[in-house]
């Protein structure tokens, strides 16, 4: 070897070789010149360490790679899959089960008004509940659409501008604001983070429409916006001065379907929340809520600091 022929030692040489029984065995070799006093090569030592059962071991764990990556690749194969036929399914949901909804409706709303002569306030009412329990199972469809989306989307973060996030929401809810006259202030400048503005505005959204939802009779909604810094994150929070939610419930509001309250007291689908909670997971945040009974809430989610 060129090694040995400089004078220099050879470490962990692999080579195969056989026992006095005839049956071949891994070698290990470190094989090292030995000099005399004038530094010429006057022969080799060698110190061999049989191998045989590392050997094995690390061709059990190439074998047991090879299998881990072909289930993976049919696993991931079955997931395309799964996917392509949760789109297919949404499209489906989509169309197919609204349009015999928004049938429904249309025919409810022509009863009343082209046969209301002819009804009587029974049969006004039992048109106007059609109207009704048809419009909450279209929103209900819409708000599972959107929260199993949150699952399959392929988020894009960059730097985002909370404030031009608040102007969206603003925009989206100006209705609800003008009607329910809502007192909403946003504190301060609001910071840059890092997620994806129809994600988060969709969050916000829902936060800002549930602190002007959950109030008593009577009171005129008041909704704080704002932000502070925790380390590498941002914490935003919405305030509001509604009915409050007791602490034994903090967590489980977050969950789909999860209602505090009957449709008669407060409308709504009971997926608002869990979607708030889906889509900050989703941009690498987490979102929680400090309240208590009569004492409003302060709802927040907390995303990392984007570069402005």
């Amino acid at each position: 070897m060129e090694k040995l022929q400089r004078g220099k030692r050879v470490e962990r040489y692999e080579t195969v070789r056989l026992r006095k029984d005839g049956w071949k065995i891994n070698v290990s070799l470190t094989i090292s010149p030995v000099k005399d006093a004038n530094g010429r090569i006057t022969g080799f030592s060698k110190i061999a360490r049989d191998i045989t059962e590392n050997k094995r071991i690390e061709a059990e764990f190439q074998r047991l790679n090879e299998e881990l990556e072909k289930r993976v690749a049919k696993r991931t194969a079955q997931l395309e899959a799964t996917n392509a036929e949760l789109e297919s399914f949404t499209g489906s949901v989509s169309h197919d089960l609204r349009a015999p909804l928004r049938a429904l409706q249309g025919f409810a709303h022509a009863l009343m008004t082209d046969y209301a002569d002819r009804l009587d306030d029974t049969g006004k009412d039992y048109c106007q509940r059609v109207v009704n329990a048809s419009a909450r199972m279209d929103s209900l469809i819409q708000d599972l659409l959107s929260y199993s989306q949150l699952g399959r989307t392929d988020l894009q973060l960059k730097a985002l501008d909370l404030s031009v996030v608040m102007a969206d929401v603003k925009q989206q809810l100006e209705s609800d604001l003008r009607e329910k006259k809502v007192e909403l202030t946003v504190e301060g400048v609001l910071p840059v983070v890092l997620g994806n503005r129809a994600t988060l505005g969709q969050v916000l959204g829902n936060l800002v429409s549930n602190s002007i939802k959950f109030v008593a009779p009577g009171v005129t909604p008041q909704t704080r916006i704002r932000a502070e810094y925790r380390g590498e994150f941002v914490r935003l929070w919405v305030e509001d001065n509604g009915i409050g939610i007791a602490p034994e419930h903090w967590e489980r509001i977050f969950r789909v379907f999860e209602r505090l309250h009957g449709e008669e007291t407060y409308a709504g689908t009971g997926i608002g929340l869990a979607i708030v909670q889906k889509g900050v997971q989703r941009l690498g945040g987490r979102a929680g809520v400090e309240s208590a009974e009569g004492q409003g809430s302060k709802f927040w989610i907390e995303l990392k600091k984007g570069q402005g």
